[in-house]
């Protein structure tokens, strides 16, 4: 029993070298915060505190939904080739990746959740009658299985008598073949809409998962920048290297599937696909668009990234930060330019008005709450576990 005891103890530790404490403060301020707008929820509902609408029924928290269950895809990705493929430079960040991609889906499953007008009711109904036919159960079922793979695998490489390679291999596939299954659904849900042009079609369920790729490298080079105070070990060097290379490659291919969306937009699709991509270009999405797609997104991090050195991690950071705010934007856009264009005319005295032929949307407090609590989530679990647990990990 004793040496049961002194095995969990090995797993723990105070890192009072790791500035820890200010996220863990900033994360338990936004769960708060996010926890008044669920209250919010319960007692007023979702038409009174939420900004969507018939016309727009997809809003912020699809977008931060998708925004932090993609990254989590991505991170499972970077993981699965340091367990299974042999990249021996990712292996030992494992514990940071599964731990990291683990609270992030965690916290992608509190937007969906809040999105839901009753999760709990519908869990149930799933359970009961299941319609297989219908690509969002599919999602479900696939984001509910990397969350289970996630956990099986901390559980693995945080046994206190050793981690078993090859199952951690094992797990490390899974967790990667199911999270890109789960995220090119993710793509499937919105391009399987023929009611919706620009949504329809390939170019999502591949772009959705590159994206989350690059994510996953960006989300690693911060929270190494920032656990190592910007003075990263000879020992993760290597794999800061590696995942800055990867990034700029996703990105690369970001820029290529950019333009072919954009256009096939404008010349080849119907007229809907057409308004929204005017609505990102020079639209009322135009800032979103060229600021904090284009420039945050795509072009700051790749010159960041290129005119950095091997040894440069700092810079990878700073990429990796630039390219996280953006793809937020990205996220946003993504989900709303599709639903602006009217699906059709609204009848006389229904309330229902276009500001120069488009639909308009525009997150409401509440939902910048449930935002607040998912960040928050992340940013309290997440630091508290670099509080107290021992996170460097041996290559294996």
């Amino acid at each position: 029993m004793s040496t049961r005891i002194d095995n969990l103890r090995s797993l723990f530790r105070i890192n009072r070298d790791v500035p820890t404490l200010p996220f863990i403060a900033a994360g338990a301020f936004l769960v708060a915060l996010g926890l008044f707008g669920v209250a919010r929820v319960i007692f007023e509902g979702h038409e009174a505190v939420y900004g969507t609408t018939r016309q727009v029924p997809w809003g912020l928290l699809i977008a931060t939904y998708s925004y932090f269950v993609i990254t989590s895809t991505g991170l499972a990705f970077i993981g699965g080739l340091g367990h299974a493929f042999g990249f021996r430079q990712y292996a030992g960040l494992s514990k940071r990746i599964v731990l990291m991609a683990f609270i992030v889906l965690l916290a992608g499953f509190t937007q969906i959740g809040m999105e839901l007008g009753h999760p709990f009711r519908l869990m149930y109904l799933f359970l009961i009658s299941p319609h297989f036919s219908a690509p969002i159960v599919w999602m479900g079922i696939f984001y509910g299985i990397e969350l289970g793979i996630l956990g099986l695998e901390l559980l693995v490489i945080f046994n206190p008598n050793g981690t078993n390679p090859k199952l951690a291999a094992v797990l490390g596939f899974l967790a990667l073949l199911v999270g890109v299954m789960a995220t090119s659904n993710l793509g499937f849900v919105f391009g399987s809409l023929t009611a919706r042009p620009f949504f329809h079609g390939i170019y999502f369920p591949t772009f959705l998962v590159i994206s989350g790729i690059a994510g996953g490298a960006a989300l690693l080079l911060v929270i190494y920048n920032i656990i190592y105070k910007f003075n990263i070990p000879d020992q993760f060097k290597d794999a800061m290297g590696s995942l800055g290379k990867l990034m700029g490659l996703c990105i690369g291919i970001m820029i290529f599937l950019y333009f072919w969306k954009i256009i096939s937009s404008l010349y080849t699709e119907p007229k809907e696909a057409y308004d929204s991509v005017m609505v990102l270009l020079r639209g009322p999405l135009y800032y979103n668009f060229w600021i904090g797609e284009i420039l945050m997104a795509l072009v700051f991090p790749l010159v960041l990234l290129v005119v950095s050195k091997a040894k440069e991690i700092k810079t990878m950071g700073l990429a990796g930060l630039t390219f996280l705010i953006g793809m937020f934007f990205t996220r946003y856009d993504f989900i709303v330019a599709g639903q602006m264009p009217p699906m059709r005319a609204a009848n006389e005295g229904s309330g229902v008005e276009a500001i120069n032929g488009l639909m308009h949307y525009t997150p409401s407090s509440g939902e910048w709450m449930i935002f607040a609590l998912g960040l928050g989530l992340f940013l309290f679990l997440y630091f508290l576990s670099e509080r107290f647990l021992i996170l460097d990990s041996d290559a294996h």
